[in-house]
């Protein structure tokens, strides 16, 4: 791979101010490398951004941490801001056949109406073996359809494990592996001490703007070039055309560069790329399926359940979740009021994916009421609506084949994304890990370990 003459100051680009993005430009400048971070848009952070609200701020995308997460809260513990964490038990719920049930603790699930007593059990024990099963491999051999129906039952797929699939995933939903599923039950099993015990899950008192921050202020410190409101309209070569020679932003300015990292969706590298990455990569980039994300973020007046976190297996309402934030962060933290997340995940080129806060908010209060009788529109007294197009990869059977490499077929150009994050979901501590992991791979690649660089 590369070499560099001792003491030339080393470039490298990293194109998206994300998690991903933001960790990795921190490792390579703790090596010496001078790092340079483009965003797209005007703030930090991703899909972990923040708005400000009262006298805090909050999420564009609801977040909350896990106790497994151990690369995020190692980079706080390491940032010193590990302080800000609280712990607290999670309230998540079910809403099926018009009622709202807890569904946290293994009793939760015992009386869990719409399934039969050995329905249920089913559902527990499958539950609790993925949870504590370690090797995935075969997992991504089946779809989660065909495992629930053969393990589980007919039962339990169709009360509870496919309204969420065909949520989350629409007309893909019988298409998606079982690893991905496993994935999402490994991780919550692993926010347990035992089997009976409560889930907690951690906030970083503040928002994520606080972990947000102390990365960009120690990059900045640093002398890292952060570029805001900075699209990267293309990579170019030098003069061989197999090696990466810098970036181009929207306006012509060139940037000459050592190496770039790359977080950006699949597609979205695939139309930066030079024509040099080759067929075979660029196969790989645009066979990549996303399924897109809106949320609707809401202040309310009430509170509409005592849930945190509510799952609608109802697919007669047009949303897949409800996450009342102040249900688990008081609202006195949010000037007396509510925050509610309505959040779905759909495909782009569906009608909902494109409708103003208020229209779509229109078409969200008969599955709202559903939920709470009670609730009347005048409740709310903010709206705002966010918007992700690669909101969440669709993992079906052979899944880690197609996974796009870390290091392109061009020498310096590297490739970190959500679509990579593997057999786990995308997630802030992923993210975190996916950027440690990049960050490792340039620093070998251009021998830079233990390095300073005189500025």
């Amino acid at each position: 791979m590369n070499s560099r003459k001792p003491g030339k100051e080393t470039r490298v680009g990293i194109i998206g101010g994300g998690y991903a993005g933001l960790t990795a430009a921190y490792e390579l400048q703790k090596a010496g490398a001078k790092v340079f971070v483009f965003e797209k848009y005007g703030i930090w952070g991703g899909q972990a951004a923040t708005i400000p609200l009262f006298d805090t701020r909050i999420e564009i995308f609801y977040h909350h941490l896990f106790a497994g997460d151990r690369h995020i809260i190692g980079l706080m513990e390491e940032l010193g801001i590990s302080d800000r964490l609280r712990w607290i038990d999670s309230k998540v719920g079910f809403f099926s056949h018009g009622k709202i049930y807890n569904f946290v603790t293994p009793i939760d699930i015992l009386t869990f109406s719409p399934l039969s007593l050995p329905n249920r059990l089913r559902l527990g024990i499958t539950a609790l073996y993925l949870q504590r099963l370690n090797n995935w491999k075969p997992l991504e051999k089946i779809t989660a359809k065909e495992w629930i129906l053969k393990h589980a039952g007919k039962a339990v797929y169709r009360e509870v494990w496919g309204p969420l699939l065909r949520g989350k995933f629409g007309d893909m939903a019988e298409q998606v592996a079982m690893v991905w599923l496993w994935g999402k039950l490994k991780l919550r099993g692993e926010s347990r001490k035992g089997p009976m015990a409560k889930e907690k899950l951690a906030y970083p008192m503040g928002s994520f703007q606080i972990i947000t921050d102390a990365l960009v202020n120690r990059l900045k410190s640093g002398g890292a070039e952060m570029y805001l409101n900075a699209e990267v309209k293309g990579i170019f070569t030098g003069k061989d055309p197999h090696k990466v020679g810098g970036v181009k932003l929207r306006g012509g300015k060139e940037i000459p560069l050592d190496a770039v990292i790359a977080t950006l969706p699949n597609y979205a590298m695939a139309e930066i790329s030079p024509p040099s990455i080759g067929a075979e990569f660029l196969s790989k980039l645009k066979a990549t399926r996303y399924q897109a994300a809106i949320v609707l973020l809401m202040v309310s007046r009430k509170s509409l359940s005592h849930i945190y976190w509510l799952n609608i297996a109802d697919r007669e309402i047009p949303f897949v979740g409800i996450i009342e934030h102040t249900n688990y962060i008081p609202p006195k933290f949010y000037g007396g009021k509510h925050i509610i997340y309505v959040t779905n995940y759909l495909d782009k080129d569906n009608p909902l994916y494109r409708m103003s806060p208020e229209e779509l908010f229109r078409e969200y209060i008969p599955g709202i009421k559903k939920v709470n009788p009670d609730f009347e529109p005048d409740w709310i007294e903010k709206k705002f609506l966010f918007r992700a197009e690669a909101g969440q990869p669709v993992v079906t059977l052979g899944y880690s084949e197609r996974i796009p490499e870390h290091r392109t077929p061009i020498e310096g150009l590297y490739l970190a994304n959500t679509s990579q994050i593997y057999p786990e979901d995308r997630g802030t501590n992923y993210s975190v890990r996916l950027g440690q992991e990049i960050a490792r791979m340039v620093k070998e690649d251009l021998n830079l370990t233990g390095l300073t660089v005189t500025q």
